[in-house]
């Protein structure tokens, strides 16, 4: 069995007190010694594991003496130990404890530290991502407006230029129409004057007539009668 330290100090303490107080006690017994053995024997573990391997569920229990005895328990360890007052021993290991234990709590702050940080970190991710799908959502909405607008702008668009093509039809049958109408007018205007003008050669037949001797060589459809005399006119 492996005695601890404060076992170890209460055994000394023991032997010295019998050694002052038992009467005719042999000077020649010497005291028992504690003795810091080198080495122990490690149970044969390969059954057991064996048989948990087998199972595939459960493992052998890791023993932290039997681990450190074996890997961290030297014989170098075992002669500086030797020459080592007790006392300074125990005030060592008291210092070394209490060099661990505020290790620890130094570590412990910075992890707390570091995992406020990330938390903080996490957060102003977090809010930079909802802020980014809010403005992500309010880009795509105007995205749809715009869409929309420009696809009711082209369906006018579209209806103009119907409407367009449809004023253009009826103006190039107005057109033709004007030319049908100038045309018919321009024969109309042939026949009047053509029927004008035998209707005033018929009437000068009849003045020839009635009037042999009348000279009506100046007498022309396009002249006019002003104050009593005959006057060219123009077209």
């Amino acid at each position: 069995m492996v005695m601890s330290h404060e076992d170890m100090l209460k055994r000394a303490r023991q032997l010295k007190k019998q050694k002052t107080s038992t009467p005719g006690a042999s000077p020649s017994v010497p005291p028992p010694r504690i003795e810091l053995h080198e080495e122990t024997s490690e149970p044969d573990l390969e059954p057991l594991t064996r048989k948990f391997r087998a199972r595939g569920k459960k493992h052998p229990q890791f023993l932290n003496s039997q681990h450190s005895r074996k890997h961290n328990y030297l014989r170098h360890d075992i002669n500086l130990l030797r020459a080592q007052d007790l006392q300074t021993l125990h005030e060592s290991i008291l210092a070394d404890l209490h060099k661990a234990e505020a290790s620890s709590l130094m570590l412990m702050d910075q992890f707390n530290l570091q995992s406020t940080q990330k938390s903080l970190d996490l957060e102003q991710k977090d809010q930079a991502l909802i802020l980014s799908k809010i403005e992500t959502s309010r880009l795509t909405n105007e995205v749809t407006e715009l869409t929309n607008q420009v696809k009711r702008k082209d369906e006018l668009l579209a209806d103009l230029q119907h409407q367009l093509r449809t004023l253009e039809a009826e103006k190039e049958s107005w057109t033709l129409k004007e030319k049908d109408l100038l045309h018919n007018s321009e024969l109309l205007k042939d026949q009047i004057g053509s029927s004008l003008n035998m209707r005033f050669q018929l009437a000068l037949e009849q003045v020839r007539v009635l009037y042999p001797d009348a000279d009506l060589s100046p007498a022309d459809i396009s002249k006019s009668v002003i104050d009593g005399q005959l006057v060219d006119t123009d077209d």
